[in-house]
C-alpha cells in the first residue's frame, strides 16, 4: 500500500520556520565570534530545511544570506551601501557577490 502524499501539517511547517530562525540566530552568533565555517554550515542547514518543507525565507532573512557562497552577511563579512537612486547594495567580502534591494 502506498504512503499518503500531500502537504505537510501546519505544525510541521511551524516547527520548520522556528528551526530556520534558530539556525540563522546561531549563524549570527558564530559569525560575530569569527567562526565563519560554523556560521556557513548553519546557513546551509537552514536553506536545506526551507527547501525540504517548502518554507520561504522572510525578506530580512534573505538579505542576511549571500546568494553566491551561502555565508552569513554581517558587518564583518559584508559591505552595506545606500545608493542615491534608492537601492541598498550589499557586497559579500568572501566571494564579491553584489546584491541590490529596493528601499
Amino acid at each position: 500500500m502506498a504512503r499518503r502524499g500531500g502537504r505537510r501539517t501546519k505544525s510541521q511547517e511551524k516547527i520548520a520556520r522556528d528551526r530556520i530562525a534558530k539556525l540563522l540566530n546561531l549563524a549570527m552568533q558564530s559569525s560575530l565570534e569569527d567562526e565563519y565555517e560554523k556560521s556557513k554550515r548553519f546557513v546551509e542547514l537552514a536553506l536545506l530545511i526551507s527547501k525540504r518543507y517548502n518554507q520561504r525565507l522572510t525578506k530580512n532573512q534573505k538579505s542576511q544570506i549571500c546568494k553566491g557562497c551561502s555565508s552569513f552577511l554581517n558587518s564583518k563579512t559584508s559591505k552595506h551601501r545606500i545608493s542615491p537612486k534608492g537601492w541598498k547594495i550589499i557586497t559579500c567580502l568572501n566571494c564579491d557577490t553584489i546584491s541590490r534591494y529596493k528601499i
